[in-house]
């Protein structure tokens, strides 16, 4: 199933979950009341609400927007305005889960002289349910021409790689393959956190 501005993605035998891909480059209206446009600016935003959605919340990336760009008060807020980073997707975060929205998230940073120690622990995560927001960029890479937000979704669990939700034009034609954990690395904006795991809490 799909519409304008998403993808359902449905699951498959290889370890696929359901995902609502939600596409930036179709919101090309500017947020109301602002000249902030999330074509633009806002793979953070759509990227979180793609996992929110995926979870079974009614969220969608201008209602997350709206959560990171306005106060309180419903005022823009002038730290978030010239562009969505990492600080305003944990501030959006806290937000929602002190709102009772049932969340949790953990950051799982890497070593980059030794990555490959933390990659039975990402995909040990992933298997648990978490979907991962990380930032990949800012050079060209195999996910955007520039700096980009993307999602992991799930574990193809025959090759141990990993499904991905892309907002932008190159998600089209990504949704069926795989990228292993190298991969994924290699392409990591490293001035952020790295692994941004995040699932519905498990009540004990």
């Amino acid at each position: 199933m799909s519409d304008r501005k998403y993808d359902l993605i449905g699951p498959n035998k290889y370890g696929r979950r359901l995902t609502k891909r939600f596409k930036q480059y179709e919101y090309t209206e500017p947020l109301e009341d602002t000249n902030w446009i999330i074509k633009k600016n806002g793979c953070g935003p759509t990227s979180l609400a793609t996992i929110l959605a995926s979870l079974g919340y009614d969220e969608d990336p201008i209602s997350i927007s709206k959560k990171m760009l306005f106060n309180e008060y419903g005022f823009l807020s002038e730290g978030y305005f010239e562009g969505i980073n990492g600080v305003s997707i944990i501030y959006c975060l806290n937000k929602l889960i002190e709102e009772k929205m049932d969340i949790e998230y953990k950051i799982i940073k890497i070593n980059y002289n030794h990555p490959e120690l933390m990659k039975q622990t990402v995909i040990k995560m992933i298997k648990e349910g978490y979907m991962a927001i990380i930032g990949v960029g800012p050079h060209p890479n195999i996910f955007a021409e520039e700096g980009h937000y993307i999602v992991i979704t799930s574990l193809n669990k025959d090759k141990n790689e990993f499904y991905i939700s892309n907002s932008w034009y190159e998600g089209d034609v990504q949704i069926d393959v795989t990228f292993s954990y190298e991969q994924i690395v290699k392409d990591i904006y490293r001035d952020n956190f790295d692994f941004l795991m995040i699932r519905k809490r498990i009540k004990n």
